[in-house]
């Protein structure tokens, strides 16, 4: 008769399973502490002055500074328009020829009317339209200053900003050129000022040039 066999007892043991934590709630946990870092950052006012002052300082310097240049600018290019429209007037009164002291005296009314130390030039053009070829005829063009006189051939790049006229009828054409410089430099450049001004004579049937 043999020894009894005596098998150790197994006894077998679970864990319970935990539950996954889904991927969006460390997403969102990860999110509001951005929000809450950012939050007290925005809040926080402490900080050096020196730091805050060479930040801000050249901005306000600038700002300061451009906002006379800017208003410099507005006002040369509003004293030129003015000054070129007391010519444009002037010359639509005339009833007399002028001749080449009258140009010259228009220019230097220009120039001190419109406070211009740069380069500038003064053009006037008597213009008439020819209904029978249904154009526009150059009849004189003078200048003074940097501003080339009209030839014919010219008429035909200008004709598109002319009004409508009948036949035979004529407009003096004054046309003024400047240049802004401005003190300093922020942001703006050299800048050519022109003006544009059509008159009809008002009180002889058109603008005559004289030679003598």
């Amino acid at each position: 008769m043999g020894w009894p066999v005596c098998l150790p007892r197994t006894r077998l043991v679970t864990f319970p399973l935990l539950p996954s934590r889904p991927l969006y709630r460390s997403r969102n946990n990860m999110f509001t502490r951005f929000k809450a870092h950012f939050a007290r950052f925005s809040d926080d006012t402490s900080g050096t002055v020196a730091v805050e002052v060479a930040v801000v300082l050249p901005l306000l310097l600038w700002a300061y500074i451009a906002m006379f240049v800017f208003f410099d600018a507005f006002q040369t290019r509003s004293a030129t328009e003015k000054a070129a429209f007391t010519v444009s007037d002037m010359l639509s009164r005339e009833t007399n020829a002028i001749d080449d002291d009258y140009m010259s005296g228009a220019y230097s009314l220009f120039n001190l009317l419109a406070k211009s130390d740069a380069t500038s030039g003064l053009r006037v053009s008597v213009i008439s339209w020819n209904l029978t070829d249904s154009k526009y005829v150059l009849n004189w063009s003078k200048t003074k200053g940097n501003i080339a006189a009209y030839v014919a051939s010219d008429i035909d790049t200008i004709k598109a900003d002319l009004p409508t006229m009948i036949d035979g009828e004529t407009l003096i054409l004054v046309e003024t050129r400047t240049t802004f410089n401005p003190s300093l430099q922020v942001g703006i450049g050299n800048t050519t000022l022109e003006t544009f001004i059509f008159t009809r004579p008002r009180f002889a049937p058109q603008l005559v040039w004289s030679n003598g």
